[in-house]
């Protein structure tokens, strides 16, 4: 195995830029850094490795996705229509998923985290007979909210900066009502974690619910970000890939109860998509 180079990212990065790289942003000195690690860590077990090997493959894809986002909300016409009714406090939550549970909550305070939101968060904002709060979280937040800048976007609920792997070092327990994430647990690392966290951020009897795309890596050839299948089979929420094969209810345990449907693509739609619904067990 290549030994790591000695001095630690940060040296590796001032001999990178003497050669006449780019200078690096915080983001790529992050990226660097998780490299640096998973050289110095790989030789441990093998699910070590294949956890290590997810990040790299991940980090990679967050820079894919940093620079498409930036075009796109930059340049695109559908993005500045899409920015423009962001900015409007009365745009309603319009996901059925969303408004069927909130029709049936008897609270009227409903607090919802959308994991993996991007830039702008496709939740709404308002629903009736309730009082939503939204915490927007995404690893790419920090340079998102500099591309709306520059647009001049403001917006009621910014995206904030956070992984799924590591909610709970973020946000307390029990916090929110509904834990939500929409084409973008298939962009993780480590989508059962993510998924496991997301679920003690509800209190009891709130939900997860996870709007996806059906078998996305296996649409994208797992290029950039799409690692991951997430699908409906036998009425159970399946998470695999070339190497995995995770049944969701299994790893979650007892505390959770997951129903998943599959909503056939129609005319003008991308793809099918995998609905799951998981409320946390008291």
């Amino acid at each position: 195995m290549t030994q790591p180079t000695k001095g630690g990212p940060r040296r590796i990065l001032s001999a990178l830029q003497g050669r006449g790289a780019r200078v690096a942003t915080k983001l790529h000195l992050t990226l660097l850094s998780t490299f640096y690690v998973a050289r110095q860590t790989l030789s441990r077990n093998a699910d070590a490795k294949a956890r290590l090997g997810n990040k790299a493959k991940w980090t990679i894809g967050l820079l894919n996705e940093r620079d498409w986002q930036e075009s796109y909300h930059s340049s695109e016409p559908e993005a500045a229509q899409f920015q423009a009714e962001a900015q409007n406090l009365e745009c309603p939550i319009r996901d059925p998923m969303i408004t069927k549970y909130l029709s049936t909550e008897s609270r009227t305070d409903i607090a919802i985290i959308d994991v993996g939101a991007g830039a702008i968060t496709q939740v709404g904002y308002t629903h009736p007979g309730k009082n939503i709060s939204i915490t927007p979280v995404d690893p790419l937040a920090d340079h998102y909210a500099n591309v709306l800048r520059k647009r001049g976007v403001k917006l009621p609920f910014p995206t904030v900066k956070g992984y799924g792997e590591t909610l709970l070092s973020q946000f307390s327990r029990a916090s929110f009502d509904i834990a939500y994430a929409r084409n973008s647990l298939d962009h993780t690392y480590d989508p059962i974690a993510t998924i496991a966290n997301m679920l003690e951020l509800v209190r009891d009897d709130g939900v997860v619910l996870l709007r996806h795309y059906r078998d996305e890596a296996e649409g994208g050839e797992y290029q950039g970000l799409h690692q991951w299948n997430f699908d409906c089979k036998d009425d159970r929420f399946v998470i695999w890939n070339k190497d995995t094969h995770v049944l969701v209810d299994k790893a979650l345990g007892p505390n959770a109860k997951v129903s998943c449907s599959v909503h056939l693509a129609r005319k003008g739609e991308w793809r099918d998509e995998i609905l799951v619904m998981i409320t946390k067990v008291a």
